[in-house]
């Protein structure tokens, strides 16, 4: 099968001012960890550090059913983040140290948000919610803040779901940071040695452990846990009313989640509608999990995260969404949508030259920000091969003036697609980049014929 050719798309190009910002390319650089440094750990992992381990050395497949659990989780999740977006920073980035955090909610204090079918008494948490107890001391102790506020909503037969919001006063953190240390270098320990014999019990055995029921873990439950280090710093408990009234007014206007499939999942279907199109036809066995040694040395793209989360919180940060499609994070960098990126690319680019040829950078950033309304989009790019350490990390700014051309492409895009679908023409949608044929598992039921001469992320 032969690709014909696509109509020609509007000249979104001429809307993209580009401009090359080496002041932050110089920052990023001085923050860029040692190739030797360790990889960051994270509070999800210190929370359960015997599920960390088999996440990072035996990553298991889950189940349709514990997926969909997981999925509609989530999208409670987003939701409430939409609510909440109003009261501070969603999302935000804080790394310490070796680990590094992602609060849900940076406001007047930490805010941790979680979605639960049923609600326990405020005094009970410690006990009954150790785990969430524990994540928001740590968020507190990264942050250097005492006090924190567990939200939750309680999902049982109120379909819009009930507010929960507790304040939490920990006192001093040094002790919660000591914890957090200790369980850091025990993991990274276990990683290293490749036996997970020496840490604690799981809180999770028998709570549908996905590990467990795999035969994978070998915990078997006598491993000693032993009390809350953490969970015992806490010194008060306040319930917030005025709070979780606030938040389920505000709950209340965001739309529910849409019943049927969506139209689009991702950014990356708008870049490549094509390799959408094939995703959405041809059923493909599912990947294996991906695996990575996590006591290997962090490779370039890990080091620029780490520049990128290593300076004061809130400097990283999600933009809420102005779009119900796709339900996909746009992560920010000081206010501005932002990519990280890393090339096989020796030598340094300019703004005109990578403009021309790599415009999925300008295509994708431009995308985030007619879904947040934001003008102008940073991407941070690394070049593993750059010769002059100098030349190993470049930012650029993108500035979309009228952002109305790249939302006129969107809206072709999806057009596009959904024709391609309801009428089974994939030819009719723009063919993807050349670099991308040579890995993709469509190429034979597309014909497209790409050269795939480049890789990068």
């Amino acid at each position: 099968m032969s690709a014909s050719p696509s109509a020609p798309e509007p000249d979104w190009r001429s809307s993209v001012t580009l401009r090359e910002d080496v002041d932050l390319a110089r920052l990023f650089t001085e923050r860029l960890p040692p190739v030797t440094s360790p990889r960051a750990v994270s509070v999800t992992d210190l929370v359960a550090p015997r599920r960390a381990y088999w996440r990072a050395k035996s990553p298991v497949r889950l189940d349709p059913e514990r997926q969909g659990r997981i999925d509609l989780g989530r999208a409670l999740h987003r939701r409430l983040g939409v609510a909440l977006a109003a009261e501070g920073l969603l999302e935000a980035r804080i790394r310490r140290e070796g680990i590094v955090g992602r609060i849900d909610l940076f406001s007047d204090v930490p805010v941790e948000v979680k979605t639960s079918s049923s609600a326990v008494g405020v005094s009970d948490l410690p006990s009954s919610r150790t785990d969430q107890v524990e994540q928001l001391a740590m968020y507190c102790a990264l942050s250097g803040r005492s006090d924190g506020r567990l939200v939750t909503l309680v999902v049982g037969e109120n379909p819009g779901g009930a507010i929960q919001a507790v304040d939490i006063a920990f006192g001093d953190t040094e002790p919660i940071r000591r914890e957090m240390q200790r369980r850091a270098e025990e993991l990274r320990r276990a990683w290293a040695s490749g036996r997970s014999g020496g840490l604690p019990a799981c809180r999770w055995f028998g709570r549908g452990c996905e590990f467990q029921a795999a035969a994978v873990c070998d915990c078997v439950h006598s491993e000693e846990a032993g009390p809350s280090v953490i969970a015992s710093q806490v010194k008060s408990l306040t319930e917030r009313t005025d709070v979780a009234e606030r938040i389920e007014s505000r709950l209340k206007s965001v739309p529910a989640n849409a019943t049927g499939p969506p139209t689009l999942t991702r950014f990356r279907e708008l870049l490549y509608p094509r390799r959408a199109y094939f995703e959405r036809t041809v059923k493909l066995a599912p990947p294996e999990p991906s695996r990575r040694d996590p006591s290997e040395p962090p490779d370039l793209y890990a080091r620029l995260i780490a520049a990128v989360e290593g300076g004061p919180l809130g400097e990283v940060a999600l933009l809420p969404s102005q779009v119900t499609e796709p339900d996909e994070e746009v992560g920010a960098f000081r206010g501005a949508p932002l990519l990280v990126r890393t090339s096989r690319g020796r030598d340094r680019a300019t703004p005109q030259t990578l403009l021309a040829s790599q415009p999925q950078y300008a295509l994708e950033l431009g995308f985030r920000c007619v879904a947040t309304g934001a003008s102008r989009g940073r991407l941070v790019l690394g070049r593993e091969r750059a010769v002059e350490e100098r030349d190993r990390v470049q930012v650029f700014e993108y500035e979309f003036s009228p952002a109305s051309a790249v939302s006129r492409l969107w809206r072709e895009r999806v057009q596009q697609l959904e024709t391609a679908l309801a009428t089974h023409t994939p030819q009719s949608v723009p063919a993807c980049a050349d670099w991308m044929y040579s890995d993709c598992p469509y190429r034979a039921d597309c014909g497209c014929g790409g050269s795939g001469v480049r890789s990068q992320r």
